[in-house]
């Protein structure tokens, strides 16, 4: 019985690596395993957004760009 080499040990050994090893990655990582499948709100909270205008719109009440002066210009000599 003795002749056979057995290599349970190493592989008892090589399991604990491993299993140390992905609970190193767990924790590291977060540890929190819920976070990509918790899509929905508390009750109590709400999130409104307004979109007023696009941000290089120019205002209602301001003047056109090829509007005339008031007074034309004085010549110059």
């Amino acid at each position: 019985m003795a002749n056979g080499s057995s290599n349970n040990g190493l592989y008892f050994i090589v399991g604990g690596i491993v299993v140390v090893v992905a609970l190193l990655f767990f924790f590291m990582s977060g540890g929190d395993m819920d976070t990509a499948t918790d899509a929905t709100a508390p009750a109590g909270d709400t999130t409104n957004v307004t979109v007023d205008a696009a941000p290089d719109a120019a205002p209602a009440d301001a003047a056109p760009a090829d509007a005339a002066p008031a007074e034309p210009a004085p010549a110059s000599n």
